[in-house]
Parts: C-alpha cells; structure tokens; sequence
C-alpha cells in the first residue's frame, strides 16, 4: 500500500507540474499580444510588396487588417490578445492563398510542358516509323536487285545458248 500511495502522490505531482507548464505558457502567450500582431503585419507587408497576387490576398489582408485595428483600440488585454491572434490567422489565410495560386501556376506551367513534350514524342515516333518503313522498302529494292536473272531468249547472243556450267539458278519464290 505504500507503494501504491508514492505512485499516486507523483501522478497528482506530475499533473499539478503540467497544469502550472501549461498554464504559465497560454499567459506567456496572452501576455505578449504584441508577437502575433508583428507577425501578421510582416506577413501583411510581404503580401502587399508583391502587386501581382495582390487582387488574390487583398480580402483577407483587408481582415486581418481590421483585426489589428479592432486589437489596438480594445481596452482589455486578453479580447486584444484574441484579436491579435485572429489578425494572424487572416494574414497567414493570405500568404496560404498565395502560396497554392504559385503552386498552381507551377502546376499549369509544368502541364503544358508535359504536353508539348508528348506532342514532340508524337512527332518523332511518327519520323521513325517512316524512317523504318523507308529502310525496310531499300531492303526490299537491295534484295531484288541481288537476285539473278533468268536468261531471256534472244539474250544470249551469237552463241545461241549458254554452256551447261553457267546456268543460271532458279529464281527464289516471292
């Protein structure tokens, strides 16, 4: 039984030590409401350097720019802390938005080279396979050129016929 006790006086310890940990950590947070709103103007000002994505970002800045105003003007801190926080979140809404229309600009860009790479594979496998059907005509045209020729009558001159040694051999069947 004494065992027993220890075992549950360091249980209530450890869960006393997490509840004062985690407890000093969410005042740390509240208690420096100036952090996320640094953050989220930061974030505001990297967005709004950028024109091109600006008409994209421009309602969420717009939010979290009146959460920043909200957050100045509030007279209790932890309502202030809480809209710090929100001001944040718009602001990092933003830069996500930006971030996925990049990515999917990326994305269009990396398609169309895709594309254009198979239509180029289309056009080069087309020109070989004319080219193999070309090679595979010479062969044919060398072959028939190689075979030879069966005498003709009347193509044997004044001799009259050809001597028994120098016939000629078959023709090979087509």
């Amino acid at each position: 039984m004494y065992q027993s006790g220890n075992a549950h006086r360091l249980r209530y310890g450890a869960s006393a030590l997490l509840i004062v940990g985690s407890a000093a950590l969410y005042r740390g947070a509240l208690g420096a409401p100036g952090v996320p709103a640094d953050r989220a103007k930061s974030i505001i000002a990297e967005l709004e350097a950028d024109p091109a994505e600006r008409e994209l970002v421009t309602p969420a800045v717009a939010r979290a720019r009146e959460r920043l105003a909200q957050a100045e003007a509030e007279q209790a801190p932890d309502r202030a802390a809480i809209l710090n926080d929100t001001a944040l979140q718009w602001a990092e809404v933003a830069r996500d938005l930006k971030r996925a229309s990049l990515a999917e600009q990326a994305s269009d860009r990396l398609e169309q080279e895709a594309s254009a790479l198979q239509t180029e594979l289309a056009r080069q496998r087309a020109a070989v396979e004319q080219a193999m059907a070309r090679v595979g005509q010479a062969r044919r045209a060398v072959q028939e050129l190689q075979r030879p020729v069966a005498p003709s009558v009347g193509a044997t001159g004044a001799q009259g016929s050809l001597p028994s040694s120098a016939s000629a051999p078959a023709p090979e069947p087509r």
